[in-house]
């Protein structure tokens, strides 16, 4: 497999088996895609279910698209709009911090009407997805004030 086109500034010494995982995991290998300001692999967390799968982050909100196995056990694709958000919360607080009995870090993303849902995203990715979230719940709040309202 060519990875010659993607960039690699600053990681030359990876091996290819890692340039892939690393393109997978960022969601680099599927190119540009118009409206998308960030995807990568996570895993969605509701209750008890999780379901892996790639996460889309729009100015609308979130998009989550189960992986093709997770297809087969019914999983749908999911959105999360930006305006049922009510808090993006990192759990733990603090990037040192642990959670009890292990559990791996994740954002959670609390609503007004439904539980909270958990997403924890593939590898070191956390706070920059984090980051990247509250920037375009940011863009997409100066949007919305500008808009017409519905009539």
């Amino acid at each position: 497999m060519d990875l010659g086109h993607w960039d690699w500034t600053g990681d030359d010494d990876r091996p290819d088996w890692d340039r892939l995982w690393v393109g997978l995991r960022d969601g680099a290998f599927l190119g540009h895609e118009d409206g998308v300001y960030r995807r990568g692999l996570v895993s969605i967390n509701v209750g008890w279910l999780a379901r892996g799968g790639l996460l889309h982050l729009e100015i609308p909100g979130l998009r989550f698209e189960p992986n093709p196995l997770e297809r087969l056990l019914r999983a749908r694709t999911r959105y999360f709009a930006f305006a049922d958000i009510v808090k993006i919360e990192r759990c733990p607080p603090t990037p040192d911090g642990v959670l009890p009995g292990g559990v791996a870090p994740r954002i959670r993303l609390h609503f007004s009407s439904d539980r909270p849902v958990d997403i924890l995203p593939a590898g070191d990715t956390l706070d920059d997805w984090l980051i990247a979230m509250r920037q375009q719940l940011e863009t997409w709040e100066r949007r919305s004030r500008f808009e017409p309202s519905p009539q």
